[in-house]
């Protein structure tokens, strides 16, 4: 009975360790292994990504050549990276229908609605919530419960990412 309540307990301590690092390339193949950020200290804004194998080989990721990479305890955490006009990396934040990304080196956001092009807004920048509100509200024209909920909210970076997390779990 003790070995089934040890196992018990264990199981998931084995599921999330079994969980590893990767790349997806854009031509679809996977590489696995740990992921490391680089940032530039002549320019911060410069953020970089080596994948090290299991040799302890470190290869420099070229976002032009990048679809997704997958981190779990880099400085990044546990979460999906991915590039945008094949130069810039983005943290991907809400996963569903209509997708939230930020800039990996500061607080610009993009958004994507059924895996179109992704485009910047203004959620999250100073004094723009009318401008973030009204950028958003056309991915969500198509729910009119939210949609009347969301134009009674002020555009803050915070009500735009709830309406966007309940209209994404609307669709389930």
């Amino acid at each position: 009975m003790r070995a089934l309540i040890i196992l018990t307990l264990l199981i998931p301590f084995f599921a999330i360790s079994q969980e590893k690092e990767y790349i997806i390339t854009k031509n679809n193949d996977t590489i696995y292994g740990k992921v490391i950020r680089r940032t530039n200290f002549v320019n911060p804004s410069k953020v970089s990504f080596k994948i090290k194998n299991k040799n302890g080989k470190k290869t420099l990721i070229n976002p032009s050549e990048v679809k997704t990479i997958r981190s779990l305890k880099g400085l990044d955490g546990d979460c999906y990276i991915t590039t945008i006009y094949d130069e810039w990396y983005i943290k991907r934040i809400i996963n569903g229908r209509i997708k939230v990304f930020q800039l990996i080196d500061g607080t610009i956001f993009y958004v994507s609605k059924d895996d179109s092009k992704i485009v910047s807004t203004d959620i999250g920048s100073l004094f723009s919530g009318k401008k973030a509100h009204s950028q958003v509200r056309p991915l969500i024209e198509d729910k009119p419960k939210i949609l009347k909920e969301f134009d009674a909210l002020k555009g803050t970076q915070k009500n735009i990412m709830y309406i966007i997390e309940k209209y994404n779990n609307a669709e389930k």
